[in-house]
């Protein structure tokens, strides 16, 4: 039973620094690649893992400001409660994705002084979306507890309908509610005088658009992370799969922006029609 325990917590710690790690990664991608895409020239994530070193050494050597040492709680309680890799993780049973949810949006709003009417239309779809994924996975998988209860039951059942579902409020919830860009954070610190809180609130922005692209990626592809039962083994093929959710958010995600389709109330809403339809036909099918 002890050791059952401490391989859970060697879980969540090494998910944590995988995911901690990954932060700079996606934050790159999301900025590089659609000017790769339109045949601009780019350079690596170095200057931006450089930056994530920098930064987590002030956070470790000096205070951070309250608003930021929230929002950044926020991230970092996601990293660790989601099912990344496996559902293995000591606080699995805490992952649900409308308390996630909602925790992720509240801290996009505190980070920096937005246009709060802009900021309140993105962000209300979105908690609408996650209201209807919260009713699904109750429609549909009634005994699931929490995402990790959820990727566990769609192992030993699948349930196309769900998946199909869950994919549908996961692209709906990426359209009306896309990750913070340099302008918006740019908007949001307009008048800041400091340029280390400026700095600050710029890589706590990437954590935190990093925990948005794990919970979507969770949501669109449960199936993909590993059981907690798993041996080493299982871990580092669960962890492929994580790579490859991430992966494919990214992509869904620059291709919404080239498209101009980010935060389109019309797709938002057809999506998670399509999300309803997908689980109800699901759910009486069998």
């Amino acid at each position: 039973m002890m050791m059952t325990g401490l391989w859970a917590v060697a879980q969540t710690l090494f998910q944590l620094f995988i995911l901690l790690v990954l932060a700079p990664v996606m934050a790159w991608a999301l900025a590089e690649l659609p000017r790769w895409v339109n045949g601009e020239a780019i350079c690596g994530p170095q200057r931006q893992m450089r930056r994530a070193i920098g930064f987590w050494g002030v956070v470790l050597r000096q205070p951070v400001a309250p608003r930021l040492a929230l929002v950044l709680a926020i991230a970092l309680l996601s990293f660790v409660v989601l099912p990344a890799v496996t559902t293995g993780g000591a606080f699995i049973s805490l992952a649900n994705p409308l308390l996630i949810g909602l925790l992720l949006l509240a801290g996009r709003l505190m980070l920096g002084v937005p246009q709060q009417r802009e900021e309140w239309r993105r962000v209300l779809p979105a908690v609408l979306v996650l209201c209807l994924t919260e009713a699904l996975i109750a429609l549909a998988a009634p005994g699931a507890d929490g995402v990790g209860g959820l990727c566990a039951m769609l192992h030993i059942e699948p349930a196309p309908g769900l998946e199909g579902a869950l994919g549908a409020c996961a692209l709906a919830l990426a359209i009306s509610c896309p990750p913070l860009r340099e302008d918006d954070m740019i908007q949001r610190l307009d008048g800041e005088k400091s340029r280390q809180v400026r700095e600050m609130s710029r890589n706590v922005a990437e954590v935190l658009n990093t925990a948005w692209l794990l919970l979507l990626a969770d949501l669109a592809l449960p199936i993909t992370v590993g059981l907690g039962e798993s041996d080493v083994t299982g871990w580092f093929v669960g962890l492929g799969g994580l790579l490859g959710r991430l992966a494919l958010v990214v992509v869904v995600l620059i291709g919404l922006r080239l498209t101009a389709q980010e935060r389109s109330e019309r797709l938002t809403a057809l999506f998670a029609g399509v999300a309803l339809l997908l689980a109800l036909a699901g759910r009486f099918a069998t």
